[in-house]
């Protein structure tokens, strides 16, 4: 009967665990979250960054600054067609937890982006798009 009761023990302690939702981390430091993110890879539909001291002169990134000040380097013409010419566009960026809400500017207008972090540390960022919403200038 003890046999039975320790198998019982066991097989619960190395279950449950397994049954947990959600087991990535997320890390609400925001001084982890500032600074400059490049090299974006998208798997499935999380995005992934990585810190850099600054933005490559020919490829896109992130910068998110004290004062919630942002800066979104990107193409800066409606073609993606290559040779692409790339530009930094300002923005502003809040926290809520895990959330982040973005307004930033791009060739076209501005753009409203909620994003959630699934987790931030010295050297990645990991962020799923929740939502963008693109707000066109006529002209």
């Amino acid at each position: 009967m003890k046999i039975v009761s320790n198998l019982v023990l066991l097989f619960t302690l190395l279950v449950l665990p397994a049954c947990e939702k959600g087991n990535i981390p997320v890390i609400n430091d925001s001084d982890n979250l500032l600074g400059c993110w490049i090299n974006p890879v998208v798997v499935d539909t999380i995005w992934q960054y990585e810190r850099s001291a600054s933005f490559k002169e020919d490829e896109g990134g992130i910068y998110f600054k004290s004062g919630h000040e942002f800066v979104e380097r990107m193409n800066s013409g409606w073609c993606g067609t290559p040779p692409i010419t790339y530009a930094n566009f300002d923005g502003t960026w809040t926290r809520n937890d895990s959330f982040l809400n973005i307004t930033v500017g791009f060739w076209g207008g501005t753009v409203d982006y909620e994003w959630k972090i699934i987790s931030v540390d010295n050297d990645k960022l990991m962020i799923y798009r929740v939502k963008d919403t693109y707000h066109f200038q006529e002209e």
